[in-house]
């Protein structure tokens, strides 16, 4: 009986004593600068969303892509092309101009 006390009494230290690491971990995050260099941790568990939602991972990998993507290079031919879109000062399309052909 003496046994089962003292183990349960180890348990009990053991749990109060994460639970107080657990606050004291949270409220140092609070304070400023409490949270740089974690990006680290974010990183190393990150790879865990491949395994168990490989869509959702794939789907995020996509849209990062998509964010990073440059503007379309020009071609040579472009300047070839008789229908082409004129550009307002905001960059929007404003109007569309056909050039004639040159065939007389």
């Amino acid at each position: 009986m003496q046994e089962l006390l003292t183990v349960c009494g180890i348990a009990v230290a053991m749990v109060l004593v994460t639970a107080y690491v657990i606050v004291r971990f949270q409220r140092s995050l609070d304070r400023p600068g409490g949270r740089d260099g974690l990006g680290g941790i974010g990183d190393a568990f990150g790879n865990f969303i491949d395994v168990f939602d490989p869509a959702q991972a794939k789907a995020q990998r996509d849209l990062k892509a998509e964010e990073h993507k440059g503007p379309v290079a020009p071609t040579p031919d472009d300047e070839d092309d008789p229908v082409r879109l004129v550009n307002g000062p905001d960059g929007s399309p404003r109007a569309v101009r056909i050039r004639r052909s040159r065939s007389g």
